[in-house]
């Protein structure tokens, strides 16, 4: 993802905003259920958050914010693509990806379609391409996951960029 070190300590704007509008995102039904707390606090507990931004996000946790208004902030691709891979996760962890949640998501999806670089995403995705390894033709395929397993390993993805 985008540079995670910021300026000021902590994660980059982008990446803050990336998890401000994630914690918007919780309260889109007016309802935060355990798991939706649960995936905050283990965000407050695993991203090395400035003290300024885990103590915003702390009350992001409690009050619900204009998820567009955060949206608009996440300036990196890569946080907006993270975005929506964690925002993924996060409105069907409850089990109940209700309508509220629903329209959300497709109001970020297209307010993110007419403000893509698509420039910059070509250039993103082609330095992806020239940097992965060869991969068979036909990988096999693995056994479903079940939905824990498939959090816990984008968990473990996330928090791997933060290793680089």
């Amino acid at each position: 993802m985008s540079g995670y070190k910021g300026a000021s300590g902590g994660v980059s704007d982008s990446a803050f905003y990336m998890w401000r509008a994630l914690f918007a995102l919780a309260h889109a039904d007016e309802i935060v259920t355990d798991e939706e707390v649960r995936f905050m606090a283990e965000a407050l507990e695993d991203v090395p958050f400035s003290d300024a931004q885990r103590a915003q996000l702390e009350q992001d946790a409690k009050n619900s914010q204009d998820i567009e208004a955060m949206f608009l902030k996440i300036t990196d691709v890569k946080d907006q693509a993270a975005f929506f891979k964690f925002a993924h996760t996060l409105v069907h962890i409850d089990g109940d990806y209700g309508p509220e949640e629903q329209a959300a998501m497709l109001k970020l999806k297209e307010l993110h379609v007419k403000l893509a670089n698509i420039d910059e995403l070509i250039g993103s995705m082609k330095m992806e391409f020239e940097e992965e390894t060869h991969t068979p033709p036909f990988p096999a395929v693995p056994a479903r996951p079940r939905f824990r397993d498939r959090l816990l390993s984008i968990r473990k993805a996330f928090l791997d960029d933060f290793e680089d």
